[in-house]
């Protein structure tokens, strides 16, 4: 089990009230932290990874709903950059919040705000629609830019789970300027 920290917007949204009292992350990868964004007409919900800024991204609406959608969203990103279905099916049931709470990093948020650019960018791209794994994809292998440690989230997450970098595999870089 482990903590979702919401943005106030997304605890408004969620009509959520915040825990008084957080429990120890049981998971590999920790809390995360969640903000709703908008592009355009769009809602979204994106969350973030606290120690892998590893981020996912899940329809807003019904918001009650909002913290199952993001663990199995977590799910589908883990399998998509290789980690064992064991071991995936694993994170995400003791990812499952067992508390909800206000967001209390600034760093995570400086982290959140850049995938949102990014998100925001992919949807007004003159592309075809993007799917939720498309947007899953780009941000698991987006390079963050602080704290520069993290470099790209899908070989922090593989590290964690002891599986060799995605160093041979394409990435994709965002296009925006930051």
């Amino acid at each position: 089990m482990t903590t979702l920290r919401c943005t106030s917007k997304l605890l408004k949204a969620m009509k959520a009230k915040p825990a008084e009292t957080l429990p120890e992350p049981s998971n590999r990868l920790g809390e995360w932290t969640a903000n709703l964004i908008r592009v355009g007409r769009i809602q979204l919900v994106l969350g973030v990874n606290e120690r892998t800024r590893l981020g996912v991204v899940t329809e807003a609406a019904p918001y009650k709903t909002v913290p199952t959608r993001l663990v199995e969203e977590i799910s589908r990103s883990l399998l998509m950059i290789g980690v064992p279905e064991p071991e995936a099916t694993a994170e995400a049931e003791a990812t499952t919040p067992s508390a909800i709470a206000a967001s209390n990093s600034r760093s995570v948020l400086a982290t959140i705000n850049q995938y949102s650019h990014s998100v925001d960018a992919r949807l007004r791209a003159p592309l075809p629609p993007a799917t939720l794994n498309e947007l899953n994809g780009l941000l698991a292998d987006q390079i963050v830019l602080k704290p520069e440690h993290i470099g790209f989230p899908a070989d922090r997450v593989r590290e964690l789970f002891g599986l060799p970098l995605m160093a041979s595999a394409p990435r994709v870089v965002s296009h925006d300027v930051v």
